[in-house]
């Protein structure tokens, strides 16, 4: 592409009259710059070792020297800008299918994409996904979780499913695990919590009804972390101590609700990393959560919900903090 044409398309201001008139790729991590690529700065440091690799472009928002005269130095007001504009000119020339799903059905779909070459995922982070706008074919399928950014990108997209489905024998083992039937086929001890069979069949779906169910253990929105009394982690249901977290703020009301729904029989307390206005429920204020054994020291609890982590970086905290046992209890 030629580097004036990549001017106009981001709106970006030339700093200088480069000898180099065009580049092969857009780049964000200065690691993998290649001879002629546009690189996306956002340090002075990774520029340094685009330019060293062969960049012929450099796309930045701040302030920085000219290192080269020889390339292309193009200013602009936002990165995260440019990106959305480069993207949003590379689908405009095919006629695509996108879809916006929510981020439950979003991360399913990422955990078994493997199994469709043609699914591309755009995640919210863009830079984390700029190879996509490298080679674009038409036969590919796009999700994003991410309405807003989806618009700004592609505005003839459509949402993934709007569908209820009807299940037939219902189980409900626990919070975690259920059973039913589905189209004549029985569901035995999904790993899964009965809020999300609804995203669960649209993926099953959408993948033709061809799934390893054993992939649900990857999902972790309502997934539970079973504890003992000193708060180590154990199996899967060898406790009656359960801590279930949250950091999407989409998820958190619907996953309240539910567990109060479904949950009556024992105490539920909430950890937030803020004080939450207008919550009825007794949380928890706790701003470092490398503190969470300390803290829960002297509270009697059945389920701790905790808001604002993900399941895996209170897993890795409970791990770091196992030493301290012997001294808090």
């Amino acid at each position: 592409m030629n580097i004036s044409s990549v001017i106009d398309i981001i709106d970006g201001k030339l700093q200088n009259s480069p000898s180099v008139s065009f580049i092969y790729n857009i780049k964000t991590d200065a690691k993998k710059v290649m001879e002629g690529d546009l690189f996306l700065a956002k340090n002075i440091k990774d520029t340094q070792l685009a330019i060293k690799n062969g960049a012929f472009a450099v796309v930045h928002d701040f302030e920085i020297e000219i290192l080269d005269n020889e390339i292309a130095w193009i200013r602009v007001n936002s990165l995260e800008e440019t990106l959305i504009k480069l993207f949003r000119f590379k689908f405009s020339t095919f006629n695509l299918e996108v879809y916006y799903c929510d981020k439950v059905t979003f991360d399913l779909i990422n955990i078994y994409k493997a199994s469709n070459k043609k699914i591309r995922i755009i995640f919210s982070k863009l830079e984390t996904c700029v190879k996509i706008i490298e080679n674009i074919n038409e036969d590919e399928i796009f999700i994003c979780s991410n309405e807003e950014l989806i618009k700004s990108i592609y505005p003839n997209y459509k949402p993934f499913s709007k569908q209820t489905y009807k299940i037939n024998n219902l189980i409900e083992h626990s919070l975690f695990e259920t059973s039913f039937s589905y189209k004549e086929i029985f569901f035995h001890k999904l790993k899964l919590s009965s809020l999300y069979i609804n995203q669960f069949l649209d993926v099953y779906n959408f993948f033709n009804l061809e799934l390893d169910l054993q992939k649900l253990m990857k999902l972790n929105h309502f997934k539970p972390i079973f504890v003992d009394k000193y708060l180590n982690i154990i199996d899967f249901g060898r406790s009656n101590k359960v801590i279930i977290c949250q950091k999407n703020l989409e998820l958190i009301l619907e996953e309240i609700k539910y567990l109060e729904e479904k949950y009556k029989y024992g105490k539920t307390i909430f950890i937030t990393p803020l004080f939450i206005e207008n919550f009825n429920q007794q949380q928890i204020v706790l701003e470092d959560i490398g503190n969470l054994k300390k803290v829960l020291k002297n509270e009697y609890f059945n389920a701790l919900y905790i808001i604002g982590y993900d399941k895996l970086k209170i897993e890795e905290t409970l791990k770091l903090s196992s030493n301290e046992t012997s001294e808090l209890f």
